[in-house]
């Protein structure tokens, strides 16, 4: 009878022991995986943050492109004002360009955008808090296009809101830059200069 107490009780001290090093295991790992679980979905958010928010800054190369309008001060909320883009192409002949404009969608709203170039088809994307500008060559056209302060583009807006706004040009925003593309497929990086607008 003493020999089977023994025996009992040295495996209920196994099972006990048993039990306290599952438990032990369960707790660790469980701690383990709720600690490593908000720092993943940090990394997560800020790089979502990050790609959503950087404009990274690529050193220029050649030519300039700079906002220009005939109005600084806007008189009403409810008329139309053109933005123009003036291009200096440093000598080189482009076949086309793409642009990234920022700008407070809130205060105006984009109402359209022509080239200034008959030789030149502009398309146009609104992306929320900026917009972007495919400018390619029409295939027909023979001439060389060189940009000498030439007024490239226009692109009006509407403002809803009274107060200062700046207009500017970003070298890229996300996936969409702004580059002057030669007929020697060369991608130039030019100076960008932006644009203070008024509205009364």
């Amino acid at each position: 009878m003493e020999n089977y107490l023994q025996n009992h009780k040295a495996f209920f001290y196994l099972l006990l022991i048993f039990f306290a090093v599952f438990a032990g295991t369960g707790i660790f790992i469980v701690m383990n995986t709720t600690s490593k679980k908000p720092a993943e979905i940090n990394k997560g958010l800020s790089q979502t943050v990050t790609e959503s928010i950087i404009v990274p800054s690529v050193p220029a190369t050649e030519g300039t492109l700079s906002l220009t309008t005939a109005k600084a001060q806007v008189l009403a909320t409810d008329k139309e004002f053109v933005v123009d883009i003036v291009a200096d192409s440093n000598g080189k002949s482009i076949t086309g360009y793409d642009l990234a404009l920022n700008y407070d969608p809130i205060a105006f709203d984009f109402v359209r955008a022509t080239s200034s170039l008959t030789d030149f088809k502009v398309y146009s994307y609104n992306r929320g808090n900026y917009l972007s500008f495919l400018v390619t060559k029409v295939p027909q056209s023979e001439k060389s296009s060189v940009f000498a302060q030439t007024k490239i583009i226009s692109i009006v807006f509407k403002p809803n809101k009274k107060g200062a706004y700046n207009f500017s040009l970003k070298s890229e925003i996300n996936k969409d830059k702004t580059d002057l593309v030669t007929d020697k497929t060369e991608i130039l990086n030019p100076v960008l200069n932006g644009l203070e607008v008024k509205v009364l």
